[in-house]
């Protein structure tokens, strides 16, 4: 088409464009990048042909300047509401859940541990002693990226964890983000990063500094677009069209999340109208959104006189929200904002007015967070026959059929880091304002 050009990308960025690696070390970034995607184009449709409507950017010249396509959804954890309150075996939430309304249970189960909260978002929050939240952080960094920069730049990788979770950490030996090797424990040179270590493994420290739930991988981002560009279609021949028939029929990523199935769709779509697919440099899951339309101060106490939350309040460390490009938020009420007593306000003093509560849990604002992908496309390109399910058409069995494989596949994906925290806190947090504010 007249004025637009398309060109190679002459690498994969870092996420978010952060510069934390070398320019060599960006480089093997860019090839690991590049190694993925190449793989998942010649692992296929499953019938031995490679992908022919998913790209390599760094392979296949395409138009950069091209708006492309954003795939959303929710931050909070679609599994933890009530249906699956009483359906699924998952110990930390029954217990996480054993009171408050809906709404409480939710959050406090969404709270209790980081192997809940699968929806490509985690967060991990810090309370005072009276049980209000300093601090809460949310991030949507995969592991992979920081099990590269920790390999090749040991220093450096722990300076920056350092600093996005100061003045916490400042004070932990470098030794505490590895395991070292049992027969030379004292040589760095041999140490390997671990991604669960004890300052990114909890809900409760206040410290996070990427994903550890088990489903939430950047490698996961990429498998789900690239299979979703094969059009699917049942036993019987009819085309799979909506996201809950494709994931089942496809086999890619949780049905019963909010991410897997939109960004499974959402790709599809792309590729069913005459479209080549790839992820938007550079490739990431981001914070795309964050709504505060609702959200006030209560500096008084009584929610009789709300003022706007101050500035300063909601800060993006990591990425570019402008961009729609968040890879971390740090929500804390800035220092020297105070009550009228004198007392440090914190992030339990913001007042919701759409739930009419106070915040007292990080999964309240978990509520507000979008997520998304970014995808790119090279249009006109021949469609791809549809392909059947690839072991057995699951695109019109009922959910109550499909409960045990779903229970299996949940269990199957628990991170095996233990990540149950303190559940006993305040039962004045989240509460509604009637009932007073601690």
């Amino acid at each position: 088409m007249a004025g637009i050009h398309a060109e190679t990308l002459p690498s994969f960025s870092s996420p978010g464009n952060v510069d934390d690696l070398s320019p060599q070390n960006r480089a093997g970034w860019s090839a690991l990048m590049s190694g993925w995607i190449d793989l998942e184009i010649q692992r296929g449709t499953g019938s031995g042909s490679p992908l022919t409507q998913f790209f390599n950017g760094t392979v296949t010249a395409y138009n950069q300047n091209q708006a492309g396509a954003t795939i959303t959804w929710t931050g909070f954890p679609n599994k933890v509401r009530p249906f699956y309150i009483l359906q699924l075996v998952i110990d930390i939430t029954k217990i996480a859940i054993a009171e408050g309304d809906d709404d409480v249970r939710r959050w406090r189960a969404a709270d209790a541990t980081r192997d809940v909260q699968d929806e490509y978002l985690e967060w991990s929050l810090i309370r005072n002693n009276a049980g209000n939240i300093i601090r809460v952080v949310f991030t949507c960094e995969g592991p992979e990226y920081w099990n590269f920069f920790a390999a090749k730049e040991r220093d450096g990788a722990v300076e920056k964890i350092k600093s996005l979770n100061q003045p916490l950490l400042d004070d932990v030996p470098k030794s505490s983000f590895f395991w070292p090797n049992q027969s030379d424990p004292s040589n760095e040179s041999k140490w390997v990063y671990n991604p669960g270590n004890q300052y990114n493994n909890s809900t409760a420290s206040g410290t996070i500094t990427h994903l550890v739930q088990g489903a939430n991988t950047l490698r996961a981002e990429i498998n789900i677009a690239a299979q979703a560009t094969i059009l699917r279609k049942t036993a019987s021949g009819n085309p799979v069209s909506n996201s809950d028939q494709l994931i089942r029929c496809s086999g890619f990523g949780d049905p019963d999340r909010n991410s897997d199935p939109r960004i499974g769709y959402g790709i599809n779509q792309l590729a069913s109208q005459g479209n080549a697919v790839s992820l938007k440099d550079p490739v990431a899951i981001y914070i795309t959104d964050l709504d505060t339309g609702t959200l006030k101060l209560d500096r008084y106490g009584d929610t009789s006189r709300l003022e706007d939350i101050p500035e300063g309040t909601f800060t993006f460390q990591r990425g570019d929200i402008t961009k729609q490009q968040g890879l971390r938020l740090r929500v804390q009420i800035p220092d020297g904002e105070k009550a009228p007593d004198g007392r440090q306000l914190t992030v339990s003093d913001i007042y919701d007015t759409k739930t009419q509560r106070h915040i007292g849990f990080g999964a309240q604002i978990a509520d507000y967070i979008k997520v998304g992908v970014h995808g790119v496309v090279i249009g006109g390109v021949q469609v791809a026959p549809r392909e059947f399910c690839p072991s057995f058409d699951t695109a019109n069995t009922s959910f109550t059929d499909m409960v045990p494989q779903l229970k299996a596949a949940i269990a199957k994906q628990a991170s095996p880091h233990n990540r149950v925290t303190d559940l006993n806190m305040p039962r004045a947090i989240g509460k509604k304002a009637d009932s007073g504010h601690e």
